[in-house]
């Protein structure tokens, strides 16, 4: 920004308080989404597990970065993004046993 065009106290204050909200319900549906017992929310246990920057993780999945943080909040990616993602994490899907594999 440059002088010219900063933003006033009130106008910061202002974009906060109607970001908030959103920003909240998005921290929340991420942490639902974490918690499921799913390949996904395995997945994305993982990527916080690894405390890395998403920048990072976009860099090396070449995931971008939007659809990273989506997934994280509880969105989709294709599978071979999930393939790329699970690579970066370490994670290796295995097959649980089930009544028909015994």
């Amino acid at each position: 920004m440059t002088p010219s065009n900063q933003m006033s106290d009130e106008d910061v204050e202002a974009a906060v308080r109607n970001e908030l909200p959103r920003l909240l319900q998005r921290r929340q549906a991420g942490q639902r989404a974490a918690a499921e017992d799913t390949v996904s929310g395995r997945l994305r246990r993982a990527v916080k597990a690894m405390r890395q920057p998403y920048e990072q993780l976009c860099e090396v999945t070449g995931i971008p970065f939007e659809q990273l943080v989506d997934f994280m909040a509880g969105g989709q990616l294709t599978s071979d993004a999930l393939d790329r993602l699970a690579a970066a994490t370490h994670c290796e899907l295995v097959p649980r046993e089930t009544d028909s594999s015994r």
